[in-house]
């Protein structure tokens, strides 16, 4: 139990987080941007917030595979 609101919380941190970016990044869109990235990625990358991103994913793909260790777990 105590595993699975753990993972709850980090779950809930990482979206919070990877949302926040991508808030930000979508209120400054650049004007310049190759086709394979896209221009939401492309500013993303250009505020040097990709590593906040990265993070933002990593809490949520560890916090849904703690949630989902206990739920599988009897």
């Amino acid at each position: 139990m105590k595993r699975a609101l753990i993972g709850g919380f980090l779950s809930l941190i990482g979206t919070i987080w990877g949302l926040a970016v991508l808030f930000s990044a979508s209120n400054n869109l650049v004007s310049s941007w190759s086709t394979p990235p896209g221009r939401l990625f492309a500013t993303v990358a250009q505020q040097g917030m990709a590593p906040v991103m990265a993070a933002s994913l990593l809490l949520l793909a560890v916090g849904l595979a703690l949630m989902g260790i206990e739920y599988f777990k009897k």
